[in-house]
């Protein structure tokens, strides 16, 4: 479970950025939070702000640094089908054959100190009651620092640090190997592919359990939610007529040499009747219910941690709704599945489907840096706190919360030019 994850000096973020999902002590939607113990940690956080404020840029962090982590293993992975004897391979080869993906460069742009900075990420979770911070800092095809540590019954320990000069290893991990580590390796990810270490492999399952959801590739969707059909029809089909979906059966058409050939949905009519509609005839949001919904309730198993970019395009603001309340209700989330995602859906910005350290803002400041903040650390203009009973919506559209959706820009459009 994810407590807070930070980063500085990539894309529009110059300075260091935080997004928290520790719960704070306001008293909204207490029955929601996920309790570990000594600490209450949010289901949700929902990022609001302009097209171009800065709001995909925290999804991609995200997803950048669990690339960094776990590009290795796969590459791994790749050469264990092409090798058998894969525990005859040398440091040597593996310098050679492995390394971080050569990701395009994504410092902050906007002057040229930043350029010569690395890009840090610090991410501070949870897996197995015991608390993990995992921090790196990356220049170019460089690992330039990297920590790893452990809390638990409140007592933290470093497992391992390392720099350009040196390397620590605690004692468990002193038996490691790493006098001629390649410095893009990750020392994490090193580690874990060749010791089997039980602290090294919840933090690696972490970064595993980090589910993104792409709707730009129908083909992978169709595929997806033809095999949840296949194993997991009847919740599927609960859950999308909790929404008020009408589809009472899905039927899965296939060719003699397996491929599928169709898929059809059943709808129950006023009249009693049962009728077939393709698949590809139902409406875009209907389409975009049945490609997430499989992947979401498979990982909620999981307690995975999603990270999802414009979860409202194409979906009703009721159908948005119940997403969300798949995550915010406990006898649904037994898991403690968490969800960050970006919207620009006004209905639910509200205080009746979230709580206010759960809406999040991103926003350019006078400086030309994306900032991040939450509604409940906002301040108005008389220094107090936004209630909990106010309009959220009807505000931001006013520009007050600072990540102003050019309303006022437009109205004034004629006058300022």
């Amino acid at each position: 479970m994810l407590y807070e994850f930070s980063f500085s000096n990539y894309r529009s973020y110059k300075n260091e950025t935080s997004i928290d999902f520790i719960a704070k002590p306001i008293a909204e939607f207490e029955n929601s939070l996920i309790n570990t113990g000594s600490t209450q940690l949010l289901p949700v956080c929902a990022i609001y702000g302009t097209n171009g404020g800065g709001k995909s840029s925290v999804l991609m962090a995200v997803k950048s640094l669990q690339t960094i982590v776990l590009s290795p293993l796969m590459q791994l992975a790749f050469m264990k089908k092409k090798n058998e004897k894969l525990s005859e391979i040398t440091l040597e080869e593996l310098n050679n054959n492995i390394s971080v993906i050569n990701e395009e460069a994504v410092h902050y742009k906007w002057d040229d100190e930043s350029a010569t900075k690395p890009t840090c990420y610090s991410v501070l979770f949870e897996v197995d009651e015991c608390k993990y911070r995992y921090e790196l800092k990356s220049f170019k095809d460089t690992i330039t620092e990297e920590n790893l540590y452990i809390e638990k019954d409140g007592i933290a320990d470093a497992l391992f640090g390392r720099d350009l000069e040196s390397v620590y290893l605690c004692e468990e991990l002193e038996g490691v190997d790493i006098e001629n580590i390649n410095e893009g390796l990750p020392l994490l990810s090193y580690i874990g592919m060749f010791k089997n270490i039980e602290k090294i492999d919840n933090v690696l399952r972490f970064f595993y359990h980090i589910q993104t959801i792409n709707f730009d590739n129908p083909t992978s969707d169709r595929t997806i939610f033809v095999k949840s059909i296949e194993r997991d029809k009847k919740r599927i089909l609960n859950v999308v007529q909790s929404m008020g979906i009408d589809i009472c059966d899905i039927r899965i058409e296939y060719e003699d040499d397996g491929k599928v050939k169709e898929v059809y949905t059943k709808h129950k009519l006023e009249n009693g009747a049962h009728k077939e509609l393709a698949f590809s005839e139902e409406s875009s949001g209907t389409r975009k219910i049945f490609s997430i919904l499989p992947v979401i309730l498979s990982g909620m198993d999981k307690g995975k941690f999603f990270v999802i970019d414009e979860l409202d395009a194409k979906l009703h603001p009721v159908l948005l709704q119940r997403i969300i309340e798949l995550f915010t209700e406990p006898l649904v989330n037994t898991k403690g599945a968490q969800m960050l995602f970006t919207s620009h859906d006004m209905t639910t910005m509200s205080g009746k489907v979230f709580r206010r350290d759960e809406i999040w803002f991103s926003a350019i400041n006078g400086h030309d840096e994306s900032v991040l903040y939450s509604l409940v650390d906002f301040r108005k203009k008389n220094g107090k706190k936004v209630r909990n009973d106010e309009i959220y919506s009807k505000q931001y559209l006013e520009g007050r919360y600072g990540a102003d959706p050019y309303l006022k820009q437009m109205i004034n459009w004629e006058v300022q030019n």
